[in-house]
């Protein structure tokens, strides 16, 4: 299939069959014609009409038989030599050797040497004896082959080189993808999650927990287990439509009620910010990751949401007392996805330990994305 594709990037780029059309003829009328209507015998002008339409059909295949169209070219133009009805110094057989030396196989290479050799040798040939030593022909001809097939060889070269650059873009941007669906997956999932486990556990360890109460439990988790659910479906759609996210920030009340139902005291100061839609869904991530590791890792009994807006910018800072940041931790997925998100658009977060105990995860998001 890569080799396919290849091929069909190449007949693309390279001139088409009125080009080659045209070729034929301004050859056969320019090294051709007047050689014929000199010859001596009919039968030797017949052989040379011949010659020179096998000649013509070559430069016409040359892309449907690169092997074999600079053979036939080589071999019509070597005979029409020897009969002398033509003066083409092989430039019928270089044109055909043109698609050849795009190939990046191992007969063309072989082809491609032999041809650059010939040419250096009637070089040098040619350099000590003058002109009269050997035949123009043949020089000119060696010339001809040799430039031909270092310009299919450069050009194969630049395609090569081309095709590698877009399949790198491809894989990052498939790469890209999947980083922003995981990201995704494990924000909508992992959150819901998390605070559905919390909330079980909770009713679960309540003393004398009434049949009321347990059924209302159970409703808050039926609704929050639909809830994401539904935010699944909606990521689902985004992909199908080309996009990474689900598309939609989920309010921060919201965020901050599913934590105190999770068993978290929250507090909160969230100012009320005009910003863009890409800077809301951002936010909104990271509040929601950071009270997710409040909930499922930090063993907190108390936090504190902190959202305001600035010139530029919006700033988020989520505290709790916790068992704090250790130093050397290696980040899990939450966090580095959430720095992936905050970085991504050029803004800046860090998770830091408080020195009263906790954690401080402090982002600064810019409401315009840096190009």
């Amino acid at each position: 299939m890569h080799h396919a594709t290849r091929r069909s990037t190449v007949r693309n780029a390279l001139p088409s069959w009125l080009t080659d059309l045209g070729a034929a003829a301004v050859l056969v009328v320019v090294f051709w014609v007047q050689p014929l209507r000199a010859a001596d015998e009919a039968r030797t002008a017949a052989a040379g009409a011949v010659l020179a339409a096998v000649v013509a059909a070559a430069v016409l295949a040359r892309w449907r038989c690169p092997i074999l169209a600079p053979v036939i070219a080589v071999l019509a133009t070597g005979i029409a030599w020897a009969v002398n009805v033509t003066t083409d110094p092989m430039l019928a057989a270089a044109w055909c050797l043109y698609p050849l030396a795009l190939r990046r196989g191992v007969l063309t290479r072989i082809i491609g040497s032999a041809a650059v050799l010939v040419m250096l040798i009637a070089l040098m040939l040619h350099g000590n004896t003058g002109p009269t030593g050997v035949d123009q022909r043949a020089v000119y001809a060696a010339l001809a082959v040799g430039a031909s097939w270092l310009l299919g060889h450069a050009e194969a070269r630049r395609l090569e080189a081309s095709q590698h650059a877009v399949r790198q873009r491809a894989e990052a941007g498939q790469a890209r993808r999947q980083t922003a669906m995981a990201r995704e997956v494990h924000d909508v999932v992992g959150h819901a999650l998390s605070v559905i486990g919390a909330e079980a556990d909770i009713s679960r360890n309540l003393p004398g927990v009434g049949a009321s109460e347990l059924r209302a439990s159970l409703t808050s988790i039926e609704h929050r287990a639909r809830g994401a659910l539904e935010e699944v479906q909606a990521l689902v759609r985004a992909l199908r439509a080309g996009r990474s996210d689900s598309g939609g920030a989920t309010p921060l009340p919201q965020l901050v009620a599913a934590a105190r139902v999770g068993g978290v005291e929250v507090t909160t100061r969230i100012d009320q910010i005009d910003a863009p839609e890409h800077t809301s869904l951002v936010v909104s991530r990271v509040v929601q990751e950071a009270l997710s590791n409040v909930i499922r890792h930090a063993h907190a009994s108390h936090c504190e949401v902190a959202v305001w807006q600035e010139d530029r910018a919006v700033s988020v800072r989520v505290d709790d007392d916790g068992c704090g940041h250790v130093g050397g931790h290696r980040p899990g997925t939450g966090l580095t996805g959430m720095r992936e998100r905050v970085e991504g658009i050029g803004g800046s977060l860090t998770v830091t330990g408080r020195l009263e105990g906790g954690t401080r995860v402090l982002a600064w998001v810019p409401t315009e994305v840096a190009s």
